[in-house]
């Protein structure tokens, strides 16, 4: 069994970022990641290369509705690449986190960890168990995506914000289910190369539990870029077909 000062588990922010410290302050660090890339779902699957599509559907929207001086003639996207740039600064980002950690000297032990008795923690990997021993642990798991119960997500039709950031296809329509600051991202982007975008929101307003001044005023500058939006309406459940998905919401 490997006797460390720290266990980090988890990869993300929260994890490497402590680990770094730990390592800085004398301690002998491990951090276990069952990712094939360090970084966690901020700098994979989220902030990172959200913020690259953003950027580059921005730059899109601006010269697509003129630029003062600037004259293009028909413009076109190729959202494939714009996809294929995001990965790769995302996985750029996931390589210096992991040169972070052999610069601290800080032990990298790939698979999925449990906390068994004690100190001790237990990573499986391909079938292979692995026992730790942290004098300190450190839970930094972070977050996933909320997958509404029976909803079978098939990465083609059905996805989450994970399969999105991945899908070189750009839909004709879409339907986004949530109007927070994920959903509306996405509704953003995909907007700003053509497709079709609908926001379902349970709540009475965009953003829940933002100021409700932001709200109004985030809804009136997509509803102008001609993405529609229903407040006050719940999803009720879906059905995929060659065709497409045939959605069932209920509001006003």
């Amino acid at each position: 069994m490997k006797a460390f000062d720290l266990v980090v588990i988890g990869s993300g922010p929260g994890g490497y970022i402590a680990a770094i410290r730990a390592a800085q302050l004398g301690m002998r660090a491990a951090i276990v990641e069952e990712q094939q890339n360090l970084g966690g779902v901020c700098l994979n699957w989220g902030c990172i290369p959200t913020k690259a599509i953003l950027s580059s559907a921005e730059l899109f929207e601006a010269v697509k509705h003129g630029v003062p001086g600037l004259v293009v003639e028909k413009l076109s996207a190729d959202y494939g690449a714009v996809i294929d740039a995001s990965r790769k600064v995302a996985d750029r980002l996931a390589r210096g986190v992991r040169s972070l950690m052999k610069k601290n000297k800080i032990e990298i032990i790939a698979g999925r960890a449990r906390l068994t008795r004690g100190r001790e923690v237990i990573v499986t990997r391909d079938g292979t168990d692995v026992a730790l021993e942290g004098r300190n642990i450190i839970l930094a798991t972070g977050s996933t995506e909320f997958v509404f119960p029976g909803l079978a997500v098939d990465g083609k039709r059905v996805l989450t914000s994970r399969e999105a950031l991945e899908s070189r296809e750009r839909p004709e329509s879409l339907l986004v289910i949530g109007g927070g600051a994920v959903g509306l991202e996405f509704a953003y982007a995909y907007n700003a190369y053509g497709t079709k975008v609908t926001v379902v929101e349970m709540k009475d307003q965009l953003l829940p539990g933002f100021d409700a001044e932001i709200a109004t005023a985030l809804a009136s500058s997509l509803s102008r870029a001609g993405v529609k939006i229903l407040t006050s309406t719940a999803y009720k459940g879906l059905e995929v077909d060659a065709e497409g998905v045939s959605v069932t919401i209920a509001g006003k």
